[in-house]
């Protein structure tokens, strides 16, 4: 597939979690040889819109910190949720949440 499109130097299908396994997405990373993509593209008989894929940053679910995920954190206590105290679970904060 990359071959056939001028300018693409690398192509990644986007999965998704559902239930215990990931499945493929219709949506496409692309990677371009140029700085700017072109905002079209061109495959076969469709020409298809280029958007720029901007990830979610990483976070870590056991310190609440961005840059790692929990199986490379750290700290040795997770840090709770809701208020940002290590030595509990989310389930068993007693801060009270605001509605």
């Amino acid at each position: 597939m990359v071959e056939e499109l001028t300018g693409v130097t690398h192509a990644r299908r986007i999965k998704v979690q559902r239930g215990e396994g990931k499945i493929q997405t219709d949506t496409v990373i692309l990677t371009f040889d140029s700085p700017k993509p072109p905002s079209r593209l061109h495959a076969g008989y469709l020409t298809l819109d280029v958007r720029p894929y901007v990830p979610l940053p990483m976070r870590c679910y056991k310190c609440q910190r961005c840059g790692h995920g929990k199986d490379r954190c750290k700290k040795p206590a997770g840090v709770c949720v809701r208020c940002g105290k290590s030595g509990h679970a989310e389930r068993d904060c007693r801060l009270i949440p605001i509605a």
